[in-house]
């Protein structure tokens, strides 16, 4: 069986994470979007859909922030559950991106990231968020080592908050994808019976870059 199951997706991230589809987008975003130009222009397209998404507290969501999966200081990770969830439930491990050297789980004052484990638990999985260590301190192979780490805590503990072990999604966006592939790919020994998908995030388009596609193999 190869390492790296190659399922294509075309869902965007914007649509995935926001409250509902294109349908609950405010009439003007698309000449707010075409006034910002073809170019990466991240606190704006932040300030624009910002309040498009809840902040904490979420009615109806658990969640256990900074576990430690791992010695690092930034071997963190928040776990999101729903109240009165049933059965164990696949859980979502999402990975955030930062160009390898920023970046964080979430960020004060902001929906974000928080936002895509709150999507997932409101879905019917548990949402996931995790950290990592950052270059230049720390350099290769610590990605595919956190990632590993993660992955291992989740599989060991995520029974506590209602998550099915034997469904764990990895997904990751930018440099938080590089290090789903390198987990999977050039880890000697990835996690078993982990359930491995790649969604990244290619200038606020849909898709996998060409980097990340290329890592793939």
């Amino acid at each position: 069986m190869r390492i790296v199951q190659r399922i294509a997706f075309v869902i965007g991230f914007a649509a995935l994470t926001a409250p509902a589809f294109a349908g609950s987008m405010p009439p003007d975003f698309a000449e707010k979007l075409q006034a910002m130009g073809r170019k990466i222009v991240v606190p704006e397209t932040n300030a624009l859909y910002a309040p498009l998404h809840q902040m904490a507290p979420f009615p109806g969501i658990k969640i256990a922030r900074d576990l430690k999966y791992g010695p690092a200081e930034r071997n963190r990770l928040d776990v999101f559950s729903a109240d009165g969830a049933n059965g164990a439930r696949p859980v979502l491990l999402y990975v955030h991106g930062g160009g390898f050297n920023r970046g964080d789980k979430t960020a004060p004052n902001s929906p974000f990231l928080d936002n895509v484990a709150v999507w997932a638990a409101r879905n019917g999985m548990v949402g996931v968020n995790m950290t990592y260590r950052l270059a230049p301190q720390s350099t290769w192979p610590s990605g595919p080592q956190d990632m590993g780490a993660a992955v291992k805590w989740v599989r060991d503990n995520i029974k506590e908050y209602g998550g099915d072990p034997q469904r764990i999604y990895l997904m990751g966006s930018s440099a938080g994808a590089g290090h789903v592939v390198a987990q999977m790919k050039f880890t000697r020994q990835p996690p078993e019976k982990v359930h491995r998908f790649l969604l990244t995030l290619l200038r606020g388009a849909i898709g996998a870059d060409a980097v990340t596609a290329a890592l793939a193999g």
